[in-house]
């Protein structure tokens, strides 16, 4: 039975419920969480009797009592070197953090409420205690998922990982020959998949797109649906990290007709409209593809952070997300560390839990309507929700932390893309996470 992760805010109590959804609940719903995760099982409905709509909360430095979300980079260490990596990772940092020291925190974690912890690096699986420390996080009561790129996964490796676990398998071109990204291709990634789905674990092949690897991108969508494999994740490449070094990876105004092609393209293929979706290769009409596991648990984690960005006019970084470094620094999100900006401290000197009450300070104090530009902004005045009221990508592009984060390209992506959705919507056609 999953546990219920939750935590106590002055709104109410924020849980990640078992059917993947995030909500907040009355104070009053406490009792029951606790039955629930001491082995007396409540349903969802039951919980959602407690559902707030409306919560009552401070909107001064606003931040929940824990991140709902927390990305850990348990290592600097790659196999790869991707001229896309925010993370510039290559070589482990100076001083990075032990084993013990990781899995203290996710004890942190735990015990503070958070809801939901990414894994990642670096490349994860070029830590030699990775197997253990993802063990390590899955006696949580959170939700665990790994980011990897798969090259360094191994039958063995798997077999040791609590079957369930969730992996996010970067996949960034389908021709080797032509990569910005390293060695992955089709034989490698179907392998790393069969593995996983013969050890009970779960996965997705997540993108980051970008001028070289459009067409590879769709390619890979293609290959994913013909052989029953879960939808991969459409990733924008951002100038930030390494990608500032490399900025002839960037996509260009110039470039929004095809790659938008590619994307609806891209999104047609998993659709829960049948008529718009052949069947999978292998398949006879009306019979299920193969899938990747039986169930793929989707938290909404993400999409209950961007509510909360809706509702108090604030980033959710630093709010209600949090990244940690693999030398222990404590940054609001990826980008900010990529940067390094607004360091909040690091958990070798401070604990983690007086560093989120008070160590993001600076960065609270900024609010989406003093991006004064957004006002002119037509992403804004079609009223698609904007995730580039970012500071350090703003920075980046205009050197003014308060300015725009998005390209030229991106916004008029932006505008595509929200009009598209939209149009689905209408037409009462889903995106699906696995092909029909």
């Amino acid at each position: 039975m999953l546990k219920i992760p939750f935590q106590i805010n002055g709104g109410g109590i924020v849980a990640l419920l078992p059917n993947g959804h995030v909500e907040f609940l009355s104070k009053s719903a406490e009792k029951t969480i606790l039955l629930h995760n001491s082995g007396t099982p409540t349903s969802v409905d039951e919980l959602m009797a407690y559902a707030i709509s409306d919560p009552l909360v401070e909107l001064e430095r606003f931040h929940l009592s824990a991140p709902a979300i927390a990305f850990v980079e348990t290592t600097n260490l790659c196999n790869l070197r991707c001229r896309h990596c925010y993370a510039d990772s290559a070589l482990k940092r100076p001083n990075e953090i032990s084993t013990k020291a990781l899995k203290d925190l996710l004890d942190d974690f735990a015990e503070m409420g958070v809801l939901q912890v990414f894994l990642t690096g670096g490349e994860i699986f070029s830590h030699r205690d990775a197997v253990e420390i993802i063990q390590h996080a899955r006696t949580k009561p959170f939700s665990t998922q790994v980011f990897t790129n798969g090259l360094l996964i191994t039958e063995e490796k798997l077999a040791k990982i609590p079957p369930g676990q969730s992996f996010f398998i970067s996949f960034d071109t389908a021709d080797p020959e032509r990569t910005v990204r390293g060695r992955m291709d089709f034989p490698k990634l179907r392998n790393a998949f069969e593995m996983m789905r013969k050890h009970g674990h779960v996965f997705r092949t997540a993108i980051s797109v970008h001028r070289n690897n459009i067409h590879d991108a769709e390619e890979i969508f293609d290959w994913c649906a013909d052989h029953g494999y879960p939808r991969p994740q459409w990733v924008e490449t951002h100038p930030v990290g390494r990608a500032l070094l490399h900025p002839d990876i960037l996509l260009r105004p110039e470039d929004v007709d095809e790659v938008f092609e590619v994307f609806k393209r891209c999104m047609d293929r998993y659709s829960s409209d049948p008529s718009a979706v052949p069947p999978a290769a292998g398949t006879q009409d009306g019979e299920a593809p193969r899938r990747a596991a039986d169930e793929i648990r989707g938290v909404d984690t993400i999409q209950f952070c961007q509510r909360l960005e809706h509702a108090v006019g604030q980033e959710k970084c630093g709010r209600s997300v949090v990244y940690v470094n693999s030398r222990g620094d404590v940054y609001p999100c990826s980008n900010c560390m990529s940067g390094q900006l607004y360091r909040a401290g690091n958990i070798t000197e401070r604990p983690f839990a007086a560093i989120w009450e008070n160590g993001f300070d600076e960065f609270r104090d900024i609010r989406f309507d003093q991006h004064t530009v957004c006002g002119a902004c037509p992403v804004a005045q079609e009223g698609n929700w904007c995730q580039f009221r970012c500071p350090p990508l703003a920075r980046n592009l205009t050197g003014d932390p308060k300015g725009c984060g998005a390209t030229e390209y991106l916004q008029e992506f932006m505008l595509r893309s929200g009009r598209y959705w939209r149009r689905r919507r209408e037409q009462n056609i889903r995106l699906t996470l696995s092909p029909r």
